[in-house]
């Protein structure tokens, strides 16, 4: 059986390769059923998508024909600089001589291919950003336009930040879980995430930004700019980077390029971090991975501290410093081995050692809840 499925699994990859819907159509056990309709339906998306060199790995022998999981390898074209993978599940019953696909669906930790995860997916595209989704065209041309603004002012400063990036905007959180794979932060704890393959090299290989349902519908148009302005800092960091920064100095300059858009003053950003400084509840030392972590606490203070400490490098050194903070910070390694690496680069970098660093960022915060 293996064998045939095998066979079965190429002639819909080269379907979809060659646009030849009846020929996809043929490989589905009927297209009149909700499942037949959706894998159609997922079709027409890969290929509006354009999703290139799509593949499956063969599939493991199987005695149950209801459950073949089985590694989907695809690039999606201008975005992706190298394979990504996920695992899908086939149900497959015989149809005369040959098989037939029942239906298909991601499983796995893996985060799903998007013409899977939302097989009605409309696509806008601009000059730097692919944008696909089921959150209606208002929301899709929104996100092309803040790429379009963004992605070139980070590609002067990151060398190796892609032309292009990819944009998910799912509309229920069904999608957001599928997009995000298993286990993922849940949806409406987080704005935004960004994920992506990595190279030999550690660099990124073709990141794609998921926007969180609940939190685009709770935003103004001005959060929403802000949030994947943000995450698009993490897709140029981590195209130029290899590794990671502390988290602190990772979501704190990247909340710095975006709250830049926001044109508010900071004390009115910030007016949650302040107000727990005024209740002494505010972090004492610079944020670590627990301070950032939905699944602990409530994020929101941390990642406004964060941003203020960002805020402090960037008022000691310049923008050129806190880029070069960054850099120098950003390695291989966990959230420790970052933590030490900038220890020992912010006297070179900003004349002050953590400690120091530690001070200034609390004066600030103390001057702004004033």
């Amino acid at each position: 059986m293996a064998t045939a499925v095998d066979a079965l699994l190429a002639r819909r990859d080269a379907a979809l390769a060659s646009a030849d819907a009846a020929a996809f159509a043929a490989t589905v056990a009927d297209p009149t059923t909700p499942e037949g309709r959706r894998q159609v339906a997922s079709f027409r998306a890969a290929r509006a998508l354009r999703a290139t060199g799509v593949a499956h790995d063969v599939v493991p022998p199987v005695d149950d024909p209801s459950a073949v999981d089985v590694t989907l390898r695809y690039r999606v074209a201008g975005v992706d600089r190298a394979d990504r993978t996920a695992t899908v599940r086939y149900a497959v019953q015989r149809a005369g001589s040959g098989w037939r696909v029942v239906s298909e669906a991601p499983t796995g930790a893996d985060a799903a291919p998007p013409w899977l995860a939302m097989p009605g997916l409309a696509v806008r595209r601009g000059e730097h950003a692919v944008v696909a989704g089921t959150a209606g065209d208002e929301a899709l041309r929104a996100a092309v336009a803040t790429v379009d603004r963004a992605l070139p002012p980070l590609r002067a400063v990151w060398s190796g930040t892609p032309r292009s990036t990819l944009v998910l905007v799912p509309d229920t959180a069904a999608e957001a879980d599928a997009l995000r794979g298993t286990p993922g932060p849940a949806v409406g704890a987080v704005a935004a995430t960004t994920d992506g393959p990595t190279a030999a090299d550690g660099l990124a290989t073709g990141d794609r930004v998921v926007l969180d349902p609940d939190a685009r519908r709770r935003l103004t148009a001005t959060g929403r700019d802000v949030v994947l302005t943000h995450e698009l800092v993490h897709v140029a960091v981590r195209a130029s980077r290899p590794g990671t920064a502390p988290v602190w100095l990772a979501e704190g300059y990247a909340d710095h390029v975006g709250y830049a858009r926001a044109g508010l003053p900071h004390r009115t950003l910030a007016a949650p971090l302040l107000a727990a400084v005024r209740a002494g509840t505010a972090p004492t030392a610079l944020p670590g991975a627990g301070d950032l972590d939905p699944g602990v606490t409530d994020i929101e203070v941390g990642y406004l501290a964060s941003w203020q400490a960002a805020e402090t490098v960037a008022d000691l050194v310049g923008e050129s410093g806190l880029r070069a903070l960054v850099r120098a910070c950003t390695g291989p390694g966990g959230e420790e081995a970052a933590q030490q690496r900038c220890d020992a680069a912010m006297p070179r970098v900003l004349g002050l050692d953590r400690a120091a660093l530690t001070r200034r960022w609390q004066q600030r915060l103390a001057a702004l809840a004033r």
